[in-house]
């Protein structure tokens, strides 16, 4: 006896919103929770029409949140972040064009980006500060110069 190799139309749409969900729940992490829940609620439903239909509406309810959240994905975290921190040089090497690259004492790696010219070496304390549209500076703690950076690592 041959079997049939025609796919059921439900298995279809379902196996296509598969994608969606997934994207979705990659770019939501703070209602994952929530998420988590409702997959695993419309995983209980036997009946196929009303488990694709349980999953049309998360991804449905995913996509208004994302549009919602459009263009303020890292507002929380930088709401969040500190305005500054304090950080020891463990290394201060100087670069092409003679910009330096610091590692701190906490693993940070940040590049130097503008041409101030100074003298950098390990073991000092510095503090880096949030600057306008996303920048980032760092000065010694004992003050001075103020260079441009950016954090590579």
């Amino acid at each position: 006896m041959r079997k049939s190799t025609k796919t059921h139309p439900l298995s279809i749409k379902l196996w296509l919103a598969t994608p969606l969900l997934a994207t979705s729940l990659l770019s939501l992490p703070a209602v994952a929770t929530t998420v988590q829940e409702e997959l695993k609620r419309c995983t209980e439903f036997s009946d196929d029409t009303k488990r694709l239909a349980c999953y049309d509406k998360l991804a449905n309810n995913l996509q208004v949140h994302v549009e919602q959240r459009f263009g303020q994905e890292e507002k929380r975290a930088i709401e969040e972040a500190p305005e500054s921190i304090t950080a020891t040089i463990e290394i201060a090497q100087k670069g092409a064009y003679d910009k330096y690259t610091f590692t701190l004492d906490n693993g940070q790696v940040w590049r130097q980006t503008d041409s101030g010219r100074t003298i950098w070496r390990g073991g000092e304390r510095v503090t880096l500060e949030r600057g306008a549209l996303g920048s980032f500076f760092m000065r010694k703690t004992e003050g001075g110069r103020a260079l441009r950076v950016k954090r590579i690592k």
